[in-house]
């Protein structure tokens, strides 16, 4: 148990990922909707498991991971974050989930269903179910009610299977007092840090050891599969100077929209707000006249296949982009939520559906393709010698900081090491444990393993990489946590601590429910996670 607290004591990452999955619950559970039959990653019970669902679990995780980190979510991010294994794994637990409920006879009926529906917040106005809003939530997030209520159907049996499997946990006040002393003990670290860049110069690849680093990493060199691409773009603002608007017709959007005017507790009348009563139907009108327009033209060119000729009998502008690749998407596209997954699909000359962005609506056609290709070392020598000095600098820096740690653990002196090596010391002065660490900055590896260390173990298993740099650490001192405000916190960590321990007990059940299936011959993978 004390492992488990020790894990996630003032571990910030858990207390993001919980904020996040608050947020999108309603609509994260909703993307299991509408699952094709497709290339087989695993089968349960002769139930597939299919590739088309993982594409969409990892799309859906990136997208949900992109709307909340924004810019930080570099390549270096995401391959941290292990998205495919995440994405694999969720689609197992769920399988296995819904399976357990059916071994246990657990059944959701429809009412209980709806009963859950009308209860979400997102869907009420004045804390009343308003089905307008309902439905123009699910169209937002392109989905009808059918699929919606499919997915809380699985919400509700697989959340009704881990009630079951954590009902039993408790935290005695035991516990919660020993998680409040990890909470707010102060520590100070003794650290030192080791630069890869101080040990470039002592590399000197050969050319043999150039090409054979850029063989086996292929794929980091590999020019990706580039597109060119035309698109016609239908714009609301192409139309709106045609919209016409009668009296009575801006009259009934008034009464229908009044409260929406309301100001100071008070509705103003029609003549001050008529022009902007105007521009709002207008530009309603003129999106939906970009629509019909852009529909229209998918289904001539579709059932005729004349993309281009399409264009100049109706005088459109045909856009084309230079090449590019799926992760650099013209700057001018990116508005449209499926560009990546739409152009993956698509052949040559093939057009896509009508394609909703910023700027109205597309619809494109792939007009070349240059395939995936790797360069040849003369061509990218200096790129890849760089890379090569940098991997190998990495390797010297950190054996050099194993075995400081190694001399450090058998007990030589931190002092006599550091001069011998022409190292600094520095200390990180009093801090709790979290998301920040003085002098050293934020480094989740570093703040977990700081719980781990005692007077009598002060040092890590292992040496960190923090930034661009190796730091070994030393527990200098511990500052014992007051007990004054226990009481007035006590009931808040007690619940935080419970959450944990569920999760905690959820996670191993899952794992041993998945290897006995595997064992029993219940559940087969096909494919393994690093081959998708």
């Amino acid at each position: 148990m004390l492992d488990i607290m020790r894990k996630h004591a003032r571990n910030w990452l858990m207390k993001v990922i919980l904020g996040i999955i608050i947020v999108v619950f309603v609509f994260y559970f909703g993307s299991l909707r509408g699952r094709q039959q497709a290339q087989m990653i695993a089968v349960l019970d002769d139930k597939p498991i299919v590739y088309v669902d993982f594409q969409k679990e990892y799309e859906d995780l990136l997208e949900m991971y992109r709307q909340r980190m924004g810019a930080a979510l570099n390549e270096e991010v995401i391959k941290s974050l292990n998205i495919k294994r995440q994405a694999f794994d969720n689609l197992i637990n769920q399988a296995v989930l819904l399976k357990k409920a059916e071994d246990m006879n657990i059944r959701v009926s429809d009412e209980d269903v709806r009963n859950l529906i009308l209860s979400y917040p997102a869907f009420q106005r004045n804390g009343v179910f308003d089905n307008t809003l309902y439905e123009r939530s699910l169209r937002a997030n392109r989905m009808t009610p059918e699929q919606f209520e499919r997915s809380q159907k699985t919400v509700m049996l697989t959340g009704q299977v881990e009630s079951l499997i954590q009902e039993a946990i408790h935290v005695s006040e035991e516990e919660t007092l020993a998680f409040y002393h990890l909470q707010n003990q102060k520590v100070n670290l003794d650290f030192i840090r080791i630069f890869p860049y101080s040990y470039i110069a002592d590399v000197h690849p050969s050319k043999e050891a150039l090409e054979s680093f850029l063989q086996t990493n292929k794929g980091r060199f590999q020019v990706p599969e580039q597109f060119q691409i035309k698109y016609l773009l239908f714009s609301p603002g192409d139309y709106a100077s045609d919209i016409s608007l009668s009296d009575a017709e801006i009259r009934d959007y008034y009464e229908r929209k009044r409260e929406q005017f309301r100001k100071d507790n008070k509705i103003p009348p029609l003549v001050e707000v008529r022009d902007r009563i105007i521009d709002e139907m207008r530009q309603i009108a003129a999106m939906n006249r970009a629509q019909e327009k852009a529909r229209e033209a998918h289904d001539t060119i579709y059932q005729e296949e004349n993309f281009d000729l399409y264009a100049t009998n109706k005088k459109l502008r045909i856009h084309t982009t230079g090449f590019f690749t799926l992760d650099n998407i013209p700057v001018e596209l990116r508005s449209i939520k499926e560009i990546r997954k739409t152009m993956a699909r698509l052949e040559n000359n093939e057009i896509s559906r009508v394609l909703q962005g910023n700027d109205g609506y597309y619809i494109i056609k792939i007009s070349a393709r240059r395939a995936p290709y790797l360069p040849k070392l003369k061509d990218i020598e200096n790129e890849i010698e760089h890379h090569y000095k940098q991997q190998e600098a990495k390797k010297l820096a950190e054996k050099d900081a194993n075995d400081l740690l190694t001399h450090l653990k058998k007990g030589d002196r931190i002092e006599a090491l550091a001069n011998n090596r022409g190292l600094t010391i520095l200390q990180t002065g009093l801090f709790k444990p979290g998301k920040e660490i003085p002098k050293l900055g934020s480094s989740a590896e570093i703040t977990e393993a700081v719980f781990q260390l005692s007077v009598k173990n002060p040092y890590p298993e292992k040496v960190f990489f923090v930034k661009d740099h190796y730091v070994v650490i030393r527990l200098h001192e511990i500052e014992k946590a007051n007990e004054r405000d226990f009481a007035s916190q006590k009931e808040a960590l007690a619940a935080y601590l419970l959450k944990i321990k569920q999760t905690e007990v959820l996670r191993r059940w899952l794992e041993k429910t998945r290897e006995d299936f595997v064992k029993e011959g219940r559940l087969k993978f096909i494919r393994d996670v690093k081959d998708l």
